[in-house]
């Protein structure tokens, strides 16, 4: 086999392998700056070898030529696109150092443009050299491998800082990744010149070596971009979900204060000054922001109910969902509010009509005193605690004739006078109500002992008629006939002390008339 046909296979068809990783890098996202320096890199990667082959096996009259002006030019950018990819790489952390990217470019190539300008080009090329030696001068040669190694170490530092201060795993593992590959890539590098140094491989084979070792590290490379999918086109995607969210997003820090908000919690929150934010929230439970954040240190993510209070919007309901964030460099929680606020107006509306259902359920629409039902129930859990109490059973006398007289109008004023007066009577624990048209219900809960019942009582209902009924120039004194019965003495159900107390109650109005 000669020697055309090695380099043919060794070194012209492989480097079509950098040309397939360069054209599918940039078809999988030409918009990511990672992937376009990553496909420029391949791309120099071929040309250099291509000018190789063609040194070496179809125009080597011409070799100092495409050494000078190809394949320098074209390792230097290998090196400079390494040390850009680096920082991409690298990056929220060394984003700071993309500054420097042009000087990281332009120092090699000023070195380089410097020795064509002012050195021989047959002594920086020395086409005489046959023995296995590099044909390149000594300094020039050493010039240009200390900047090849210089880069790929400057590349490992970026790379190490990085690693050391990114708290993501993914991006962690994948620098880590990466510097795995630099570290083989360099030492092949460093014994591969050694080799050609000490004579112990010629050039042609030492070119072999250093196109295996750095195609194998572009395949690795490719892997890494394409499995570890870190690309800044992904991070403005986010941010602009981050912008366009329905929903308010709040960044804090873990001393509570605001860092940045998304425009719909400013939109929902405006008038009010970031540091002043967290007073207006108002929590059921009642928990400081500092313990919400230590219990979401603990589960991770929790939800509340809370409102916005005093806000220039008015009183605002919100569904408060407040997430921890470790894989950066600084602890921070992410709050996001979900406005609810119609809801709660809805919920808060059923629930006053429910309850405004529920009291006219159980009282009397004309006195505002408990109906039959809501009496039933409440002597119902009398008797199921065993709780003594008195019924008074009171029947306003000459009512009808108040009604046809005065009319219904004036009925129900007087009505209503007489619960009025039943309620400014009442202790604490007693109950009235409205049974009928004229007819009351007083429950006696507390009884003193030390009195006689029935005087006790009479001093009670005497209270009822310290003040008359006036409405204009009509003027009614008030007369009522009353019954009592005792529990547990006379009955032990509604239906028998109801009827004693009626009993005793038409007793008095027959005595009366």
């Amino acid at each position: 086999m000669n020697e055309l046909f090695l380099d043919f296979l060794t070194i012209l068809l492989p480097t079509f392998f950098f040309f397939y990783m360069a054209i599918t890098l940039i078809h999988r996202n030409m918009n990511s700056m990672m992937n376009r320096i990553a496909a420029i890199l391949m791309l120099a990667f071929q040309l250099y070898f291509l000018g190789e082959y063609i040194k070496t096996s179809l125009l080597p009259q011409y070799q100092m030529q495409i050494v000078l002006y190809g394949n320098s030019p074209m390792l230097l950018l290998v090196i400079c696109c390494l040390v850009h990819l680096s920082i991409l790489f690298g990056s929220p952390t060394t984003s700071h150092l993309k500054r420097y990217l042009p000087l990281f470019y332009a120092a090699p190539y000023v070195l380089w443009l410097y020795f064509l300008s002012t050195r021989d080009h047959r002594v920086l090329y020395n086409m005489n050299v046959t023995d296995g030696r590099s044909p390149l001068d000594p300094l020039f040669l050493l010039l240009t491998v200390l900047f090849v190694a210089g880069y790929i170490l400057i590349s490992v530092v970026i790379l190490s800082i990085s690693w050391y201060r990114t708290r993501e795993l993914k991006h962690k593992k994948s620098l880590r990744s990466m510097l795995l590959s630099l570290f083989l890539l360099f030492a092949w590098f460093v014994m591969v010149t050694s080799l050609l140094q000490f004579k112990i491989v010629t050039t042609r084979n030492a070119m072999i070596l250093f196109f295996i070792g750095y195609l194998f590290w572009a395949i690795a490379l490719r892997h890494l971009i394409g499995k570890y999918d870190i690309m800044p086109d992904y991070r403005k995607l986010f941010h602009n979900l981050f912008q366009s969210a329905p929903t308010g997003i709040l960044l804090l820090d873990e001393k509570g204060e605001i860092k940045e908000m998304n425009p719909r919690a400013k939109q929902w929150l405006s008038g009010i000054a970031d540091s002043d934010i967290m007073s207006h929230f108002q929590f059921d439970d009642r928990l400081s922001l500092p313990a919400r954040m230590a219990r979401v240190q603990r589960e991770n993510e929790v939800q509340w109910e809370a409102q916005i209070v005093n806000s220039p919007k008015g009183d605002l309901d919100f569904i408060i969902g407040l997430e921890l964030i470790e894989e950066t460099n600084e602890k921070l929680f992410v709050m996001h509010l979900t406005d609810v606020t119609s809801l709660k107006d809805t919920e808060r509306k059923l629930f006053k009509s429910e309850q405004n259902y529920k009291y006219l359920a159980h009282h009397d629409s004309l006195t505002n005193l408990y109906n039959r039902a809501a009496l039933q129930e409440q002597l119902l859990h009398k008797f199921r605690i065993h709780e003594s109490f008195a019924l008074i059973l009171i029947d306003l006398d000459r009512f009808k004739p108040i009604n046809d007289g005065y009319g219904h109008y004036v009925g129900d004023l007087y009505l209503k006078h007489f619960a009025q007066i039943l309620e400014t009577c009442v202790q604490p624990g007693d109950i009235i109500g409205r049974i009928g048209g004229d007819e009351f219900v007083w429950v006696l809960s507390s009884m003193p002992e030390y009195i006689e019942l029935d005087t006790f009582i009479s001093e009670k209902l005497s209270l009822l008629y310290k003040l008359p009924f006036q409405y204009e120039d009509i003027h009614i004194d008030i007369s009522f006939s009353s019954g009592v019965s005792l529990y547990p003495r006379d009955a032990t159900d509604i239906t028998q002390l109801m009827k004693k107390a009626d009993e005793a109650m038409y007793k008095m109005k027959h005595s009366k008339r």
